[in-house]
């Protein structure tokens, strides 16, 4: 009897079968929706980054009558400039520098973008700046392009890129193409602030 009550129990092959099949369903529904939410919420926080920043790039600019220079980390990946005196096409990054967190502290703290954490150098973490003044003074004079004069009226006096979901920070935005939150984990385009605009969008002047 005890054996018979036990059978009755178990479960049969095609009910595991069941089972299984259930939770590759719910797997396949939620693991997307997961990676999604984390992606809107890396964005979320790139987009408040870079709110505070400006405010401590306005301040300073208050206290300066200036905005801070921005400097490059050359195309070896090693050699830092700063403030920046060329216009390097192949340069890793530009950065913002201590000059807004030392000897004022406009910002608390030199902020990580979150979608490059484990890059290496440091600085290469950071968000992507531009002094506009500075950058278009360092072109050879008359210009070489016609757009680089286009530069400051598009963007204004500077420009901030964070790395959208594909993780091409600053290559993106030299097209205007923005990141677009409809287009799911793996859209293509940076984050990007600038004096000119107050959030990030498509610069329906930029060059």
């Amino acid at each position: 009897m005890k054996y018979a009550d036990l059978h009755r129990r178990a479960f049969t092959l095609i009910e595991l079968l069941i089972v299984v099949a259930i939770i590759a369903i719910l797997a396949a529904i939620a693991v997307p929706n997961f990676l999604e939410a984390q992606v809107r919420a890396k964005v979320s926080r790139v987009q408040s980054d870079l709110r505070t920043i400006a405010t401590g790039l306005e301040a300073y600019a208050v206290d300066c009558n200036r905005y801070p220079p921005y400097g490059r980390l050359a195309p070896d990946g090693v050699t830092l400039e700063y403030p920046a005196t060329l216009n390097v096409k192949e340069d890793k990054m530009s950065f913002i520098g201590p000059a807004i967190t030392t000897p004022v502290a406009y910002i608390n703290r030199m902020f990580d973008d979150p979608f490059m954490n484990e890059v290496e150098p440091s600085v290469i973490r950071q968000y992507e700046y531009l002094n506009l003044v500075q950058h278009v003074g360092n072109f050879p004079q008359p210009f070489p392009q016609p757009w680089m004069a286009q530069l400051l009226p598009a963007w204004g006096s500077w420009r901030m890129v964070g790395s959208g979901p594909d993780g091409d920070r600053g290559l993106d935005i030299k097209d205007n193409i923005v990141y677009d939150p409809t287009n799911g984990t793996t859209s293509n385009g940076d984050v990007v602030r600038c004096a000119r605009l107050p959030d990030s969008r498509m610069n329906t002047m930029a060059p």
